[in-house]
């Protein structure tokens, strides 16, 4: 049996199905060296506990520090049965500078000098790195304690979190980056933690896929880089990595979210081929850009006016009008979607104007990690009142082969998805029990119009009570349902 427990990583035993995971990518660079120094090497991570704040950085502390002081274990193997028990964590187990030399001397002379160059950098970010977490942690206890609660005091913290961030990134970017020249186990060690790390936060990329793939190349086979590593390849295109990953588990190994990705893989594929297809026929400097700031960072959405340009033009007047300031992330839903634009905050919220329905053309764009989407009002069964589109949005954190067929794809983020997939998770459905501490949402601070655009006609709405009472003739609602979208 497999689990995802963070305390109890499950050792998967493939055998060698899971070799050469990494031959098919073009960025591979004299890893033999790297994996004869590294197949003799077990990377355990040793992991770090994160207990939630009212500051909201818990997570990503307990992740830098989780990176810095896992531990790796020499002459480790696992037996066909693999416990889930690994080796006990060992912070005295470091890159030795003496063994990277001799590394870093056997490399081809034309490379040796990007090789000290990734060393170097890597080194570097790390004591940088250190800094801005010691910074962070001071800023929290103060924030805590009750010696510095202002509102100055609260936009520093975001700022310094959002900096610490941004440094784990940079140094997720060097540790791949440096792995591929030489034997580091500083460097394999800070990868394996933060690839756990994207994976509990929805971080699917491809360099996750590549960290992951490279990871289990080397014989790490816990089941997490295994679900990062596919997941990854289906949001990169990666669709033959991907059923290769998903064969080696069997279904028993399979999240919700990864057994809906396996067994829609052709789609998906064909899907993912419709959209670059579109992005390379697009003037990307014609479409507009709208910035969304929320409490997590930045985020970027590009808008697509010619697959649904009622929407995108009633999306933009909302911005205008600031609508969304100060609008909570009011549903956030672990491998789905991320929500905002429901002023009730109880699903029924809207601007008051309803869409008419865009999607299902031929222009239509697919649901992809990343897409975003007009929400509309549902009524079970994965079923949609017609033409409810008003002022939600969705953002998608996996592909949603379906979504498309009921609901129109206005945009995606180009940037800024890393942040999307820090949004504190908020799950609506969900009973609060007594006694619980519940940690507010999320939110947009403030959304702004970057890039208009074309101008684009009026958008067309409809008579919404209209659309509720065909439902009701349809039996598709009751007849005063108290789930019957207010105006």
């Amino acid at each position: 049996m497999f689990t995802s427990s963070r305390q109890d990583p499950t050792v998967v035993d493939v055998g060698t199905s899971s070799d050469g995971i990494m031959t098919s990518l073009a960025s591979v660079r004299h890893m033999a060296l790297a994996m004869v120094a590294l197949a003799v090497v077990v990377i355990s991570a040793g992991w770090a506990s994160a207990q939630e704040s009212e500051a909201a950085a818990e997570s990503d502390a307990a992740a830098a520090a989780s990176a810095d002081n896992s531990a790796t274990a020499s002459n480790s193997t696992t037996s066909d049965r693999a416990t889930s028990e690994g080796p006990a964590p060992a912070d005295d187990v470091r890159d030795d500078p003496k063994e990277l030399q001799k590394a870093m001397e056997a490399l081809p002379e034309e490379v040796r000098e990007d090789a000290q160059t990734a060393l170097d950098r890597f080194q570097e970010t790390g004591k940088t790195l250190a800094a801005a977490m010691l910074a962070l942690r001071t800023d929290q206890l103060r924030y805590r304690n009750g010696l510095e609660q202002t509102p100055e005091a609260a936009v520093r913290f975001r700022e310094q979190r959002t900096r610490t961030w941004q440094l784990m990134q940079e140094q997720f970017t060097n540790a791949l980056e440096l792995i591929r020249f030489l034997p580091s186990i500083d460097a394999a060690r800070y990868l394996v933690t933060m690839v756990q790390h994207r994976l509990e936060h929805d971080i699917y990329d491809a360099e996750t896929y590549e960290a992951a793939a490279r990871m289990l190349d080397l014989g790490q086979n816990y089941q997490f880089l295994f679900l990062a590593a596919a997941r990854s390849a289906v949001v990169s295109g990666e669709f033959e990595a991907a059923k290769n990953l998903y064969d080696v588990l069997n279904d028993e190994g399979l999240e919700e979210a990864d057994r809906r990705l396996k067994y829609q893989l052709q789609i998906l594929e064909e899907q993912y081929d419709v959209e670059q297809a579109a992005i390379e026929r697009t003037d990307a400097d014609s479409l507009p850009h709208i910035r969304i700031e929320t409490t997590q960072g930045d985020v970027l959405i590009e808008l697509f006016p010619e697959a649904a340009p009622s929407a995108v033009a009633h999306f933009r007047k909302l911005v205008k009008e600031g609508f969304y300031d100060g609008m909570d992330f009011s549903a956030v839903s672990q491998n789905l979607l991320a929500m905002t634009g429901d002023s009730s905050n109880d699903g029924r919220g809207n601007s008051g104007e309803f869409l008419i329905d865009e999607h299902g053309h031929e222009e239509s764009r697919p649901g992809l990690r990343g897409s975003v989407v007009m929400a509309k009002l549902p009524i079970g069964e994965g079923k949609f009142i017609e033409h409810s589109g008003s002022s939600q949005i969705a953002i998608l954190f996996l592909p949603i082969p379906g979504i498309s067929e009921s609901q129109s794809v206005i945009g995606r983020v180009i940037e800024g998805m890393d942040v999307v997939s820090r949004l504190r998770r908020i799950d609506p459905t969900k009973k609060k029990e007594q006694g619980q501490i519940q940690l507010p949402p999320d939110a947009v601070l403030r959304a702004e119009i970057v890039r208009f655009g074309a101008d684009l006609p009026e958008p067309e709405y409809v008579d919404l009570q209209a659309e509720v009472e065909k439902a009701v003739k349809a039996g598709l609602l009751k007849p005063k349902s108290p789930d019957a979208p207010q105006q």
